[in-house]
């Protein structure tokens, strides 16, 4: 394999241009390179580069025009990698991540033209855009065994920080403003942190309806400022059922009860107006609880401690033997991605060995009523 040779540029000069077709690779090993792109008609820096760093590589892998350029920002040398020495290192690894790779540095290529074309200066609807971009790209990639599990918060925000060059607590106020309206949930996997939208066939439509409010409440008050139930519950020592027991009876005054009325209204036209109207099944005590089909009455919160101590082969188990309400409430608590998990791995009732069932369920009532028990002394 021949040696990389190495190419001193002096500051502002030009090593490639945006829409050019990608011959080379850079590796820096001195000075600073800018990753420059025109939105616009503006010339925007959208990351600056140091020793170590390689960049170039992605329209060698894609096959695809440069998506950005690249200018010295000071005096600096580099390694110029050739295409046939990039493509000859990623065929030495697994052939399903060079596969991968390749379809992923395509289809992001693309959809970063698609997004600098008709993005506007509105930062939430870029965020959701990519963020949806992104499922999609996941959604329709092909699955190995070193196949993503999920959107990491971490690729989220260097992409959109990248392109937008937005500061961090803008990305964080958008994820809480997302959260909040609950159009996407948060799970922490070992040291990553993934994000899943619930709803992805209306995703754009919430965003955009929820745009004009961002937008309106610019500089005064933002959607970050806003806490549910949950964040409340935990604000004031408490637990979500309490704090609906609260409202039921008129507790809470009226105006810090609010709810988005785009997204409200949707919901309301999924659910049904018969929904509201239905009355609500009869509860139970700690005591009463006699097995899974009995989570039904225990909150979302408590359910959520018990699911993280139990471990997923556990859930499976229960989701096994639990019938239909309590599987659907299940599923409700835990994020899509684990649900997905647990359901393709999980086997069917009549495989389970009913001594481990039992011994399962009585560890589920256990934990809930050592969790409930808790919170109330």
């Amino acid at each position: 394999m021949p040696k990389p040779q190495a190419k001193t540029f002096l500051k502002g000069e030009v090593l490639f241009k945006e829409g050019d077709k990608g011959q080379v690779a850079y590796m820096i090993q001195s000075g600073t390179i800018n990753i420059v792109k025109n939105i616009k008609g503006k010339r925007q820096i959208l990351a600056t580069l140091g020793p170590g760093e390689i960049f170039g590589e992605m329209a060698i892998i894609s096959r695809s025009a440069r998506v950005a350029g690249a200018e010295a920002a000071s005096e600096c040398t580099v390694l110029v990698l050739t295409a046939r020495l990039i493509l000859m290192l990623l065929k030495k690894s697994h052939p399903t991540v060079f596969h991968l790779t390749r379809v992923l540095a395509s289809r992001l290529a693309s959809a970063d033209r698609a997004i600098s074309e008709s993005r506007s200066d509105n930062s939430w609807l870029t965020f959701c855009r990519i963020l949806h971009m992104k499922h999609r790209i996941l959604q329709t990639m092909p699955r190995g065994e070193d196949s993503p599990i999920g959107i990491t918060l971490e690729d989220l925000s260097r992409d959109f920080s990248a392109i937008t060059n937005a500061p961090q607590h803008e990305i964080n106020r958008h994820i809480k403003s997302a959260i909040g309206f609950n159009m996407i949930t948060v799970n922490k996997i070992g040291a990553q942190t993934y994000l899943s939208i619930i709803n992805p066939d209306d995703f754009l439509i919430i965003a955009e309806n929820l745009s004009g409010d961002i937008n309106k409440f610019s500089g005064k008050v933002f959607l970050s400022d806003f806490m549910d139930i949950f964040d409340f519950s935990n604000l004031v020592d408490s637990n979500p059922e309490m704090i609906y027991k609260k409202i039921g009876v008129g507790e809470f005054p009226e105006d810090i009860c609010v709810l988005h009325k785009e997204s409200t209204s949707k919901w309301v036209e999924k659910k049904g107006e018969q929904f509201f109207r239905e009355v609500k099944r009869k509860r139970k005590s700690i005591e009463e609880l006699e097995g899974v089909e009995d989570i039904i009455f225990v909150d979302i919160g408590t359910l959520k401690q018990v699911f993280r101590q139990l471990g997923y082969y556990k859930l499976g188990i229960l989701i096994a033997i639990a019938g239909d309400d309590a599987k659907k409430r299940i599923l409700s608590v835990i994020s899509s991605k684990i649900a997905a998990a647990i359901t393709r791995d999980s086997r069917s009732s009549d495989a389970i060995d009913q001594s481990e069932a039992d011994d399962v369920e009585e560890e589920l009532i256990d934990l809930i009523r050592e969790i409930k028990s808790s919170k109330t002394e």
